[in-house]
């Protein structure tokens, strides 16, 4: 799943240096406003059918086939309320452009549903490289229709002729990807929502965690703003949380066939290591090189992200923790107790939107994110005390050292690279981004390495990577001879 989530956010990644150039921060904006609205009506509907199928012990075709028709109910009737709710939206916030937008967008979630619910199989099964051809195939599908329609248009409905047709697609290469053939049915329905009750009241948190900025921004500040904010907080999270969405949808499975108290104490801190590992540098690095990283992959139009992207990069790792840790707990049957702490962290969230919001323009509403991630962290580390009986010390050691070589690395990188000037030649801009890459890399490794051995070589992730080292240099070695 992590090599799915390399190449998705690779094709991810060449799409937005592409679309950035192509298209202006308001036809991202226009589109925000349109998906803001369905997501919100797809969160109220979401049930997740496909989490109470891999939590139940011994599911039955039955269950498969009750699930799949739940979706498409579902999802018929939010096509029908966004249809109805179009031209309310475009007046909320005042860009009639969103009216259309919002019609074409509306039937998303229609296409969504219909995806064969077999695919769930897979990561049940734990059959990842199943699930890494499914999803890869229909990242490059919306990929591959996208970017023509973009080079074509060169505005807004790009985006949306990709989001539709990546959808749609979707769900077709679903049936090319599983032999399963579900059909309408019932039965199992009620049994299926008596475990999803708990999932509904948690997607309903994620989503007013992650989408309520949007609402304000498009409110306050217009299209332009609720654009930049979103491309920003998309490059900020490429290593980070979307990192996430991976590594979760092996957790889930993994950590639901877990017996043993102890061997889930040392699956989850060895799971967390692992994430600190790769997480914390990487949001760190982009806080680090964020004044050469904007002009070089965005171009100097998009010059005010930076001070987002700084702001949103050490939000994303702190998201990836917490979304972990919530897979855990859901895998493990608990879901009453995070969406308990999810709805503590959307309280906060609105509290410090409304306080900043009004009065520090768009960095202050990314300045209320981070600051309300940093005070729930801890929150979600003693949940897993209350649920599992796995105490804070263990989430403390797999990260301490991490977020120290993390922290030493930022500091020395940014201290090193020169103020950007918007009159520095590109050839300049990206050296400066390379060398500030470079050093960051060498800087974390050497410091992660020797706070490693300072700790007396526990077994955590820095052992496996370096008996991974090892392996290929031994290896290298033999060739030669």
């Amino acid at each position: 799943m992590v090599l799915y989530k390399f190449t998705d956010r690779s094709l991810g990644f060449v799409s937005t240096l592409f679309l950035v150039r192509l298209l202006s921060p308001a036809d991202f904006g226009i589109v925000a406003m349109g998906l803001t609205f369905v997501f919100m009506a797809e969160v109220l509907v979401s049930l997740g059918f496909d989490i109470a199928l891999i939590q139940h012990k011994n599911p039955t075709e039955e269950h498969y086939h009750s699930a799949w028709t739940c979706n498409v109910l579902l999802g018929g009737s939010v096509t029908a309320v966004l249809l109805a709710l179009a031209w309310p939206v475009a007046r909320f916030y005042g860009q009639p452009e969103v009216f259309w937008v919002l019609c074409c967008l509306a039937f998303g979630p229609l296409f969504a549903s219909l995806e064969n619910i077999g695919i769930v199989k897979f990561r049940k099964d734990l059959q990842f490289r199943k699930e890494f051809n499914f999803r890869a195939s229909r990242r490059i599908l919306a990929f591959a229709v996208t970017l023509p329609l973009a080079f074509w248009l060169r505005n807004y409905w790009a985006l949306v002729g990709g989001i539709l047709i990546g959808k749609l697609g979707g769900s077709v290469l679903s049936y090319i990807s599983q032999d399963f053939r579900p059909r309408f049915c019932l039965t199992k329905a009620r049994e299926l929502l008596h475990f999803s009750k708990w999932l509904l009241l948690n997607n309903i948190a994620f989503f007013v965690r992650d989408r309520s900025t949007d609402f304000f921004v498009g409110r306050l500040y217009g299209p332009a703003a609720l654009g930049i904010y979103n491309i920003s907080y998309e490059i900020a999270n490429m290593t980070t949380v979307e990192l996430s969405a991976s590594i979760n949808r092996a957790l889930l499975p993994s950590f639901a066939k877990i017996d043993n108290h102890d061997e889930l104490r040392a699956a989850y801190g060895n799971a967390m290591s692992v994430l600190a590992l790769i997480a914390l540098p990487a949001a760190a690095g982009v806080f680090a090189v964020a004044p050469f990283l904007v002009p070089v992959m965005l171009g100097i139009q998009w010059l005010e992200s930076t001070a987002l992207i700084e702001i949103l990069a050490f939000n994303g790792a702190l998201l990836l923790f917490q979304s972990s840790i919530c897979s855990v707990v859901t895998a493990r049957g608990f879901p009453s107790h995070v969406a308990k702490v999810n709805g503590l962290y959307v309280l906060a969230l609105i509290g410090l939107l409304v306080l900043f919001a009004g009065r520090l323009g768009v960095t202050g509403i990314a300045w209320a994110v981070l600051a309300t991630s940093i005070v729930m962290t801890p929150v979600y580390v003693y949940m897993m005390k209350r649920a599992l009986g796995v105490p804070p010390g263990v989430f403390v050691r797999a990260t301490i050292r991490p977020v120290l070589a993390a922290f030493l690395m930022a500091a020395i990188v940014r201290s090193i690279l020169p103020a950007y000037q918007p009159a520095m030649a590109v050839p300049q801009t990206i050296s400066w981004l390379a060398a500030g890459i470079g050093t960051g890399v060498a800087v974390y490794s050497i410091a992660v390495g020797l706070l490693w051995l300072l700790a007396g070589r526990p077994a955590s992730s820095e052992l496996l990577v370096f008996k991974a080292i090892s392996r290929v240099l031994t290896r290298k070695q033999r060739n030669n001879e």
